[in-house]
């Protein structure tokens, strides 16, 4: 991860086009009864609510009920850093009916969510994303969260706590729920290949962020765009300071593909 895209000017931009990017990808690996898509919504039915909940996932992947199961191909994974037990606000032990259709009506299987700044910032944007979270965690949806942001305040990831980590990558499995796989990152570690899972008959797709970040960064030109001359804005931790004037100035930037 480039920590200059955290910037306003490029994040919303970024945001788009590495969601794109990882549509892309998983598009071309899903087995043929799935399908993928990005930022369309689904409704949350609860049979204790007379109106559906409408959210709207940044990607979600469904079981489109017709082809050919093909159970997915998973390769070079990158291992977590830590297993967690997540501290649910709902409990799955209630015996209410919640489902997540599209309007398609198709099983919605496994979601991901790249965290905005306004999610990580107290106020109503987080407490909505945070309500719809826990309805994924309580309908037994698959989730992948993506946390590429340095400033605001991390999400509840339940025990044991994670400290000092830059960037958090959660896929939680709902067969497995409430334990869900975190990987911790510095600005100084590469983006891992982690798994996005599926039906458990068909078992998970590794998805190599490295790769969809690569191909967002050129496309766009960032690397002519950005001005590594002033600190990041949050700034670098001390040490990442000094390791991060190193790199710049030994030209391994991401202009080369070295950053």
């Amino acid at each position: 991860m480039d920590p200059y895209l955290e910037a306003p000017t490029f994040w919303s931009g970024f945001h788009t086009k590495f969601l794109m990017a990882i549509h892309q990808k998983l598009a071309a690996e899903l087995p043929a009864n799935y399908y993928i898509e990005i930022e369309q919504h689904v409704w949350l039915e609860d049979s204790e609510l007379e109106t559906p909940t409408p959210y709207k996932p940044d990607i979600f992947v469904a079981d489109g009920e017709g082809g050919t199961t093909t159970a997915a191909r998973t390769r070079r994974l990158t291992k977590p850093t830590l297993q967690v037990d997540l501290d649910p606000s709902v409990s799955r032990r209630r015996r209410r009916y919640l489902k997540i259709v599209d309007i398609r009506k198709s099983k919605i299987i496994s979601v991901i969510e790249l965290l905005s700044p306004s999610n990580k910032k107290m106020g109503e944007d987080r407490e909505k994303y945070l309500k719809k979270r826990d309805h994924y965690f309580r309908s037994g949806t698959n989730l992948v969260e993506i946390d590429l942001l340095r400033a605001g305040h991390r999400l509840p990831l339940g025990h044991p706590q994670l400290e000092g980590a830059d960037y958090v990558l959660l896929v939680s499995v709902a067969a497995q729920y409430p334990k869900a796989s975190l990987w911790a990152l510095s600005v100084r570690d590469p983006l891992p290949s982690i798994p996005v899972p599926l039906k458990p008959s068909d078992g998970e797709l590794a998805l190599d962020l490295a790769d969809c970040f690569t191909g967002v960064y050129e496309v766009s030109r960032y690397a002519h765009r950005i001005d590594y001359s002033v600190p990041p804005v949050p700034s670098f931790q001390k040490a990442d300071d000094t390791w991060a004037r190193k790199l710049l100035a030994s030209g391994k930037t991401a202009r080369n593909g070295k950053r």
